[in-house]
């Protein structure tokens, strides 16, 4: 048992650059989260102040922002100075990382939706595209060449769709987004639907003038 809680509390040191810094300043009240012994109660503290833990750190958060900055472009975009508070915000209340793409995305993707609901973060556009971009990863880890083997239902979706409701023409934000640019603020509201097609090798998108189907996001 006490071999296990050092491997969790050097995982948890390595996860948490402030970690370690309490674990300098007070090592009983971080220790005491452990069932370590004495040796290994030496250890740690002894680690925390190598030079390589600081290396250790930063590659850990380098391989967990990776696929958020890859797969969520567009969000990172949109959030910009505002990217960095709120990935430490969900490192510091979630550091279960297996350092796989497709769950980093997703927890981090419904951190920001969540976010969003609260009123903690205000952009017009955000909900719309982080949706969208959770949306496409998802298609993207399907296991594409069993799923075309399935039809369509009738009242519904092939399983390679999805459908996203935007308040505002995807068109307009795609466009400016693909640029690197800002939307303009004063884009008009109203009901528009994109769906997404995972049905080809490469991901298609189409606007719609109204939902058809069950499988919208």
């Amino acid at each position: 048992m006490s071999l296990l809680s050092f491997q969790k509390a050097l995982t948890d040191l390595i996860a948490s650059p402030q970690l370690c810094l309490q674990l300098r300043h007070d090592p009983a009240a971080i220790l005491s989260r452990y069932d370590l012994t004495s040796r290994e109660r030496v250890r740690l503290q002894a680690v925390v102040r190598q030079k390589g833990m600081s290396v250790s750190c930063t590659l850990y958060r380098v391989n967990r922002i990776t696929p958020i900055y890859t797969m969520l472009p567009y969000t990172c975009f949109l959030l910009g100075p505002q990217l960095i508070p709120l990935v430490e915000a969900f490192w510091a209340i979630d550091n279960r990382s297996d350092l796989q793409f497709k769950r980093e995305i997703t927890i981090f993707g419904e951190f920001i939706l969540g976010k969003l609901m609260v009123g903690d973060i205000e952009n017009p556009y955000l909900r719309e595209i982080t949706t969208m971009e959770l949306a496409m990863n998802e298609l993207k880890f399907l296991p594409r060449a069993l799923l075309l083997e399935e039809e369509t239902p009738e009242d519904g979706l092939h399983p390679l769709v999805r459908l996203v409701r935007f308040d505002h023409p995807p068109e307009a934000l795609l466009t400016a987004l693909a640029g690197m640019q800002l939307p303009d603020r004063d884009l008009p509201t109203g009901e528009y639907w994109l769906m997404l097609d995972q049905r080809e090798e490469e991901l298609s998108f189409s606007t719609l003038l109204r939902k058809n189907g069950a499988a919208a996001v």
